[in-house]
């Protein structure tokens, strides 16, 4: 089982996740399907860093990943596969 990933290596992946993706659509005004640029924004506005470098440094950073980002993706990814 490969070791979980480090708060900045999430915070790179999830931009080319298209699940991620989708899951960001939702919060998009006006509007829109989310590219990975749009993703990574999304990340760095919800933990409230410049960088994902940021997250290396910044405990409430990670916080807020984990609390904004992570958390309520798998929900909505465990919701999205129950629904198929």
């Amino acid at each position: 089982m490969p070791a979980p990933l480090k708060p900045i290596q999430l915070a790179g992946a999830l931009p080319r996740d298209p699940e991620f993706r989708a899951f960001v659509s939702q919060y998009m005004v006006p509007p829109r399907e989310a590219t990975a640029h749009d993703a990574a924004a999304f990340i760095r506005a919800a933990c409230e860093i410049q960088s994902r470098r940021e997250l290396e440094t910044n405990p409430a950073a990670v916080d807020r990943l984990n609390r904004f980002i992570r958390r309520p993706f798998v929900a909505w990814k465990e919701r999205q596969h129950a629904i198929a």
